[in-house]
């Protein structure tokens, strides 16, 4: 009787315990999307181009840094999701190209300056190549949320926790951090759902 028992109250246990694998929420995909400058907090402007006295003042290249790519990136992988993403030139507008601090002044700006999108905040923590020259990867830390600005509601969030992305035979840390950048954003979006097929 007491082995029956102990077999009930186990497979009892055990059923309690089991959980679902975890799912990416159900988005409504054609709803817009608005990408807000990312919220670099690693003190280094992480530059990417336009940096060299000669990108400056000779070849007048534009200024391109990791935050920069990881908007492009994430910007292109939720086109590529089915939704639709606001102007970057709306969002420089509403933003005058400021990082939101934090999730509520992401909501809170485009509250304000009425955009009628949800909005991806991106929060960039830790930023660094193993070496200057040939790096092999870039260590990063980062956390994405995608945020219902009307009530301030986070409807998904993903978190790239301090590890490793691989950056092999590259040559400068300015590809380097490139290549890192759209890994990085590439993953973190893959489960908001599948590529879509180009129209």
């Amino acid at each position: 009787m007491n082995g029956k028992l102990t077999v009930c109250v186990l497979a009892l246990c055990g059923a309690a315990c089991a959980r679902t694998p975890a799912r990416a929420p159900v988005l409504v995909s054609n709803r817009a999307v608005a990408v807000l400058p990312p919220n670099n907090r690693t003190g280094d402007p992480l530059l990417i181009a336009g940096a060299s006295f000669y990108e400056k003042y000779v070849a007048r290249s534009d200024r391109i840094t990791v935050p920069d790519v990881l908007a492009a990136e994430a910007r292109l992988q939720l086109v590529r999701r089915g939704f639709t993403v606001t102007s970057v030139e709306t969002v420089e507008a509403a933003t005058g190209e400021h990082a939101p601090a934090d999730a509520q002044e992401a909501a809170a700006i485009a509250t304000h300056n009425k955009i009628d999108a949800s909005v991806l905040y991106i929060d960039l923590r830790r930023w660094e190549a193993d070496v200057p020259f040939h790096p092999q990867f870039v260590i990063a830390s980062l956390k994405i949320a995608l945020i219902d600005p009307t009530t301030g509601r986070i409807l998904w969030s993903a978190d790239h926790p301090s590890r490793p992305v691989p950056t092999q035979g590259v040559v400068n840390l300015g590809d380097a951090y490139a290549i890192a950048a759209r890994t990085v954003m590439q993953e973190m979006l893959a489960n908001l759902g599948a590529e879509r097929p180009p129209s």
